[in-house]
């Protein structure tokens, strides 16, 4: 497989979508998708992201590197650096093969 060439477009449009799952107030709507990484009752958390960063992997895949901020609750505000990896699969779509999150603590 070759290098893709919309590697950018396809990044930038995964992280929107990704960190949108977080900025939501209600509830429900988000925890969709996304239960396991939190409490949905007892935690709210957002997400500004801000330099996003996507190259393209000899293999199709995608390259996605992202720094921001994070707040949770009441909590001071924290960086954070988190990094994925999206290959593409049999309908042309992609999907987390590899994910590395570090919140920086100061």
């Amino acid at each position: 497989m070759a290098y893709n060439t919309n590697f950018d477009q396809v990044g930038q449009a995964f992280i929107a979508h990704y960190y949108s799952k977080f900025d939501v107030p209600d509830v429900a709507a988000r925890t969709a998708g996304l239960t396991d990484l939190y409490d949905a009752d007892l935690s709210f958390m957002t997400f500004e992201g801000t330099p996003t960063d996507c190259q393209p992997l000899p293999d199709g895949s995608i390259l996605v590197t992202v720094i921001g901020q994070l707040k949770t609750d009441d909590d001071p505000v924290n960086s954070f650096n988190h990094c994925f990896v999206l290959k593409p699969n049999t309908t042309g779509s992609f999907y987390i093969s590899n994910e590395i999150f570090r919140l920086i603590l100061h």
